[in-house]
Formats: C-alpha cells, sequence, structure tokens
C-alpha cells in the first residue's frame, strides 16, 4: 500500500483554542457567561458581540501555554504516521513560532519538528488528506480529500466533506482508500446508504426500497421546511434528540435518529436513508453500512430540482453544492445509475443475493 501524506490543523483539531479564549474572556468580563456555541464564525464576529469579546483574546500567549494535547489527539497522530507523512499546519502569529515548536516537541515527542509547517496560507500545500476547523482553509484547499472538523464555527458550511472526531476521520479516509479497490458484499440486515446531488432520485429509490419490502425507509429530522422525507422539528427540540448523524444543508440542520435505524436493523430489515457522505461516515462506527451513489447527469438533477417548487434561494444551494456532491462518487461502494428508479433498485437488490 502508498504512503498517503496528512496535514492536519493544531488549534481546536489537535489542542483547543477556542474555549480557552472563552475561558479567558469569561473569566476578565464579568457576566458574559460565553460558550464556544456563542462562535458563529471564524473572525472578530459583530462589535459588542459575545464573539467580537472572545477574539480580543485569539493572539494572547496565555492560550498557548494552557493549550494540551490530549492522549486521543496523540493517539491519532502517530496512528496516521504508520499509514503515511504527517504535517501539522499550523497558523500561528511569528511571534509565537518557537513557542508552537516548543509545545510540539514536548506534546507530541515522537513527532518529526521538520514535519511542521507554520503558515497562514494552507492553500499552498498539496496532501491526500487535509483535516482543519477552518472553513475558509476547506473551501480554499488543494488537498485531494480537504475535510473539515466540525466545530460551532463552521456549522452553517454545507457541502462539503466533515467529520466530529477523530474516529470519523479516520473511517472516512479507511473509505477513501478502500472504496476503489475492495468490492462490497453486503449482508442482511445492513444499512443502505443513498448519497448523492439533489435530484438525483435518492428518496424515490428509498421509497421503493420500502415498497418492495426490502427495507424500512428512515426518515430524517429538519429545522427547516417538513416534507414527505423529512419530519420538522424546532431548533430546541432537535438540540435535545439523539442523532447518529447530523449536518447542515442549505442553512437548516438535518439529523437521522439513532431509534429508527435501531428499529429497522432490530427486526431484521435493511434500513434505507438517503443521506450525505458525512452522515454515512458516522453510521459506519455503530452499523454495517453499503455506500450507493446515485448517478444521473446534470440536466435531469436540474430539471429535477427545478420541478420542485423551491425558492430561488433553496435552488441556489443545490446548485452550488453539486459539483462538490458528485466528487462523492469516488467515495461510494457501488454506484448505479439513478434516473431509472426501478433499474437502481434491483441493482441495489442484487448487491444482497
Amino acid at each position: 500500500m502508498r504512503n498517503y501524506t496528512f496535514e492536519i490543523d493544531f488549534d481546536d483539531v489537535l489542542a483547543p483554542f477556542c474555549g480557552i479564549a472563552v475561558e479567558l474572556a469569561n473569566a476578565e468580563n464579568p457576566g458574559l457567561n460565553a460558550t464556544v456555541e456563542d462562535i458563529k464564525s471564524w473572525g472578530a464576529g459583530e462589535e459588542g458581540s459575545k464573539q467580537s469579546i472572545i477574539a480580543r483574546y485569539y493572539d494572547d500567549e496565555r492560550i498557548l501555554r494552557k493549550q494540551h494535547v490530549s492522549d486521543a489527539a496523540r493517539e491519532f497522530i502517530y496512528k496516521l504516521m504508520e499509514m503515511g507523512d504527517v504535517y501539522i499546519n499550523t497558523a500561528v502569529s511569528p511571534k509565537y513560532a518557537g513557542l508552537r515548536y516548543e509545545q510540539i516537541a514536548e506534546q507530541l515527542p515522537d513527532f518529526p519538528l521538520e514535519n511542521v509547517i507554520l503558515t497562514f496560507s494552507k492553500q499552498t500545500v498539496k496532501v491526500d488528506f487535509q483535516l482543519d476547523d477552518g472553513g475558509h482553509n476547506i473551501l480554499k484547499s488543494q488537498a485531494k480529500y480537504p475535510i473539515l472538523m466540525r466545530r460551532p464555527w463552521n456549522s452553517h458550511l454545507s457541502g462539503v466533506l466533515a467529520v466530529n472526531d477523530y474516529s470519523e476521520f479516520l473511517i472516512m479516509v479507511e473509505q477513501i482508500i478502500t472504496a476503489s479497490i475492495k468490492k462490497v458484499k453486503p449482508t442482511v440486515p445492513s444499512v443502505i446508504a443513498l448519497i448523492g446531488p439533489s435530484g438525483c432520485n435518492k428518496n424515490a429509490i428509498a421509497d421503493k426500497l420500502a415498497a418492495d419490502g426490502f427495507a424500512m425507509r428512515i426518515h430524517s429530522v429538519t429545522t427547516g421546511e417538513a416534507s414527505k422525507n423529512h419530519d420538522k422539528v424546532s431548533e430546541e427540540e432537535f438540540s435535545g434528540l439523539k442523532f447518529i448523524s447530523h449536518t447542515v444543508y442549505a442553512g437548516n440542520r438535518y439529523g437521522i435518529p439513532v431509534d429508527a435505524i435501531e428499529e429497522a436493523l432490530a427486526s431484521g430489515l435493511n434500513a434505507v436513508i438517503p443521506t450525505d457522505i458525512t452522515g454515512s461516515i458516522a453510521m459506519k462506527k455503530e452499523y454495517p453500512v453499503v455506500l450507493v451513489f446515485c448517478k444521473a447527469s446534470h440536466e435531469y438533477m436540474i430539471d429535477n430540482i427545478l420541478s420542485k417548487g423551491l425558492d430561488n434561494e433553496a435552488i441556489k444551494y443545490r446548485w452550488l453544492s453539486m459539483e462538490k456532491e458528485l466528487m462523492n462518487k469516488e467515495l461510494c461502494d457501488v454506484v448505479v445509475n439513478s434516473e431509472r428508479v426501478e433499474d437502481a433498485v434491483e441493482v441495489i437488490k442484487d448487491l444482497f443475493a
């Protein structure tokens, strides 16, 4: 197996940063009562907001002094080093460059310091895999597979590969590496994750599999508009539910309920879920999952999107995310032509034969 290259961010990926800034802000601004959830984006935010007060501490040396690489982060880095060449790419102020090198040398003693890159221009580095919490870095990345580490300040970003923790990143890397060389042979019961852009018939295929008694259709919940595929809940209700995966799309939150999946699998039925690649990777941590990419032409998908009666904003989001979602094809276990629903359903059934 070839050696892969990994570019890993330091702040808020390997060691906390914003959380420490929040602690300092609360300690020195009585009554602020801020949390990391108050950081809605990267940067100073609106003047006078909690985010703007927190941002004043981003250049405070005390943050670096308080940062600590956890055992889990250390194990994660050393695991990646077994798989290939790892680079820690960190956007730290030049005046703290020496301190950052000291941090890494002390807390990651087996990591080669020559593989530490200090730059604010992360888009100049070309690697196979990048993991970063900065949405701006992911959107400009030259990595073959740029992957976002989900944090409150990037929760609005959709249409990109994203993970919630180290284990999901490792699963995603494994899926990417093996998808093209390993033929999948799923067993019943499994989760059938249907991946693909809006307009590619994911929901129609899921409905047909359910109608044929081949799988139980799993519906997600959303803070957006209710539909035959999504049950609407309030922001408060959404925050109180337990999901195997949740994501943001077109400004709305979507989640896949744990209970529904476990009910289907416990009954001996497959569970079929139209989802995104991030949701499917999260499910792989807990369940047997086969990733099915639903492939359709641009013209077909655009016609489908326009026929749904969506407002212009919703159409724009689906259009903008289409190209990035098409790139997920090579991450999936199998590709089906989804323009003819019945043919796609038969191909999926044959996987289990």
